[in-house]
């Protein structure tokens, strides 16, 4: 079992790493921190493999606390600055992350820090996790896959439709487009992603969702007439009406 702590001033990124390391198997975290002092009162008293370090922090900076130690356990950086990275790197960190952070992203940093086995390769780590998780009125917000009926762009911001409520949140569509798995979202307009699975029917260039009838950019019929196709292979289900 790898025991990590994570050593960051912000509260969201703080959560959204608890709910990234929570569902994984062979991860466990064993302290969340709000500053450097508190980490290296953790280190004194629990045996930690990975930190989670945050860069600007207040206070002392991620950076010196890790140069104040004699010793130290794996670090992986987690920070909104690049311009850190060769630094971080010198001083033997195994990962840097840039928020926002990922799931995928952070698999992948998991993986450089995961024993090996007998063969030689890392455990393997679940692929895709079933929820997303948005910042909605300064809180994280979990949301399953199943339950997003579509989402559309307000600039710099996202409605998320589920059923019986909106949910506004400062994300582009972009970003959300690589949360969501490709093969049950597709992006049917440069300002609107429907999950294939809510689909009623296809009329011309519009799609039904949940009795609401959206818009089919002609740029992306094609992409979400194979998208559709694929889903029907994969489920083994009847096609859609395209009248």
């Amino acid at each position: 079992m790898i025991r990590c702590i994570i050593v960051d001033d912000e509260p969201l990124a703080r959560q959204l790493l608890e709910s990234y390391i929570a569902p994984l198997p062979g991860i466990s975290c064993v302290a969340v921190c709000q500053n450097a002092l508190e980490a290296y009162l953790v280190l004194q008293q629990r045996q930690v493999d990975v930190i989670f370090l945050d860069i600007q922090m207040t206070g002392i900076t991620g950076l010196n606390f890790l140069k104040s130690l004699k010793a130290y356990p794996k670090v992986i950086f987690t920070t909104a600055y690049a311009n850190y990275a060769v630094e971080a790197f010198e001083l033997e960190a195994a990962d840097y992350l840039l928020k926002p952070i990922t799931p995928e992203r952070f698999k992948k940093a998991i993986h450089k820090i995961a024993p090996k086995t007998e063969d030689n390769t890392p455990p393997a780590i679940p692929t895709e996790t079933p929820y997303i998780f948005l910042k909605v009125n300064k809180r994280l917000l979990k949301i399953d896959h199943k339950d997003i009926l579509y989402a559309e762009s307000l600039g710099d911001y996202l409605k998320v439709y589920t059923p019986g409520q909106v949910h506004i949140s400062y994300m582009t569509l972009g970003k959300l487009e690589t949360l969501l798995p490709e093969n049950r979202f597709a992006r049917i307009h440069r300002s609107k992603i429907v999950n294939l699975d809510h689909i009623q029917y296809i009329a011309g260039n519009m799609v039904s969702i949940h009795n609401k009838e959206l818009p089919v950019g002609l740029t992306y019929k094609n992409n979400l007439s194979e998208k559709l196709s694929l889903a029907s292979i994969s489920k083994g289900r009847n096609g859609l009406n395209t009248g």
